[in-house]
């Protein structure tokens, strides 16, 4: 270490001053090879292995199919939501799914205040797809919207083009033709 009054030779110096330089570029590069590791460390957790398959996985609407392995409505907690500038719709619609058998735990607006222009949207989280699927069977033409919630709720979403519940007598509808069938959730 230099003191103030002491003299450095110019070999000394430049000693010095490649030595610096070396020992910067060493840091740059360790610093480097960090933010590498992190972005690699942060895409891999993100990202993942896996690639979603199906609509099921990526959050985006689906077709029911029928459910083959659903819990029996008495099992299956909905909250009735509505969509639509209609009042009491929701309420309306409530106390029939009630009187099938279903557990309602909640009658409100849509909370996600979406515009839905089908007849419904059935959403649950994806391990509660058999139990969605047993839901959208009440309504026509409604679609399967997987999302990220940690209760075991189902949401019905009725929509503009909603009318009235499926004839429970009447055979299930069939999928929407324009949307990607729902994978199994596993």
């Amino acid at each position: 270490m230099a003191f103030e009054d002491e003299q450095l030779t110019e070999e000394e110096a430049a000693r010095r001053h490649r030595w610096r330089r070396v020992r910067t570029s060493a840091t740059l590069l360790v610093l480097i090879g960090v933010v590498i590791g992190a972005a690699w460390y942060s895409w891999a957790n993100v990202v993942g292995d896996e690639e979603p398959s199906a609509a099921a996985s990526t959050g985006q609407p689906c077709a029911p199919g029928q459910p083959t392995a659903a819990p029996a409505p008495a099992e299956v907690q909905v909250n009735v939501y509505n969509a639509t500038d209609r009042s009491g719709l929701a309420s309306a619609i409530a106390r029939q799914v009630r009187d099938r058998g279903f557990v309602v735990v909640d009658v409100d607006n849509d909370p996600l205040d979406r515009a839905i222009e089908g007849t419904a949207e059935v959403r649950s989280r994806a391990v509660d797809q058999a139990a969605a699927e047993l839901v959208a069977t009440l309504v026509p033409g409604a679609v399967y919207v997987p999302d990220e919630r940690t209760e075991a709720t189902i949401d019905l979403v009725l929509g503009n083009a909603f009318e009235a519940l499926a004839d429970p007598a009447a055979p299930p509808a069939t999928p929407s033709a324009e949307l990607p069938p729902c994978e199994a959730a596993s």
